[in-house]
């Protein structure tokens, strides 16, 4: 493998082009116009860049549609947060910027406001702000797969987030898959097929509401992916070639864990993985020297280096390697497999709500602290 700056004096010679990310869709475009296979999101990518766009989307479909108001500027928006509580801030594109903030109240709060209108300076009045209502239940549905052309796969994962920390799938036929899920890929399918989407694609829902589209490879879910489908190499050529190719499962279940620094965020990281630990870790932002990984500071990561994935026949199996892995981290990293014990207890509730996961025994919630 070559890695290099600038791929254009290497341009005939490249057969495919992927782009996991959002972003970059003319180039897509401009590279599938020139014969080249390009696995990426391509204009579908407008779900998740423009959140107003994505709100349209939903009410056209027949979905439905998280209450929420919109405000343009800073000055708009704090005029009508000053006495709103428990409500939650989105923007479009400029996510790096605000990443769905959690608005408590305008004394616990206010502050922000300063420190966002020095972060975006002349933009502060013109940037275009979400606010949703709190949607009240703890229950967050998942579902992660691929698109190719409007086409789903028969099999996709069942997924449960317990935020930054954990994540925990089961692969699942999408006739299986709750029937929230099941809408929206009935609705969203044709839409994905008008842009040519060519790419991974996650749901989030709450109580019946899509509330985010994840047009790229998720973070968790794209290190489960690899590991579960035996043929994701030939899933991703195809895709991209506008062949839509079954996945084929290794395992039946696999557990995330965000691998984190226990250093100051303000210097180098530095870990020596193991072989034995290695091919289940998907670090990022990070270059390998002299045989050991390391993360240059950066303050948007805040020690968050990557992704730790274990895969199982079985729930207790999977939580088990899952276990097994995180201790295999070298010292000054940390797995936070302890975090499986608050995702367990939300998986066991919205069973109880009729919200099928898996019909295996699960690992009690203590399992995973002991």
């Amino acid at each position: 493998m070559e890695h290099c700056l600038d791929f254009w004096p290497h341009f005939k010679e490249i057969d495919l082009f992927c782009f996991p990310d959002v972003g970059h869709s003319g180039l897509q475009l401009f590279l599938a116009e020139q014969g080249k296979a390009v696995w990426g999101s391509r204009t579908g990518d407008i779900f998740e860049q423009n959140r107003e766009h994505f709100m349209r989307t939903l009410a056209k479909c027949g979905l439905k549609v998280p209450p929420h108001k919109v405000y343009r500027g800073l000055e708009e928006l704090s005029h009508n947060l000053r006495d709103a509580k428990d409500k939650y801030i989105k923007v479009s594109r400029w996510r790096g910027d605000c990443e769905t903030r959690h608005w408590r109240s305008w004394k616990e709060d206010s502050g922000w406001l300063d420190w966002l209108a020095v972060q975006l300076g002349p933009f502060k009045n013109i940037m275009r702000f979400l606010v949703f209502d709190k949607i009240d239940t703890g229950t967050e549905l998942g579902g992660d797969t691929i698109n190719v052309d409007g086409q789903w796969p028969s099999l996709m994962l069942n997924g449960f987030e317990y935020k930054d920390n954990t994540y925990f799938a089961a692969v699942t036929p999408r006739d299986d898959m709750p029937e929230q899920i099941q809408d929206i890929l009935d609705a969203f399918g044709p839409l994905l097929g008008e842009h040519h989407y060519r790419n991974q694609w996650s749901m989030e829902v709450r109580e019946g509401n899509f509330i985010d589209a994840t047009c790229r490879g998720g973070m968790p879910s794209t290190a489960t992916q690899m590991k579960v489908w035996k043929n994701w190499p030939q899933m991703v050529w195809a895709g991209a070639n506008g062949e839509l190719v079954e996945p084929e499962p290794g395992y039946k279940f696999a557990i995330e864990c965000m691998v984190k620094s226990k250093e100051d965020a303000g210097q180098w990281d530095e870990a020596l993985i193991s072989p034995e630990l290695e091919p289940h870790l998907m670090l990022s932002s990070c270059c390998f020297v002299d045989e050991m990984y390391h993360f240059p500071p950066e303050d948007t990561r805040s020690g968050d280096l990557g992704w730790l994935c274990a895969a199982g026949d079985t729930p207790r199996e999977t939580l088990d390697r899952a276990k097994k892995l995180c201790d295999l981290l070298p010292d000054g990293l940390d797995g936070n497999v302890e975090a499986m014990a608050n995702l367990l207890k939300e998986i066991e509730t919205a069973q109880e709500q009729g919200i099928d996961f898996t019909h295996q025994e699960l690992p009690e919630p203590a399992e995973a602290i002991e």
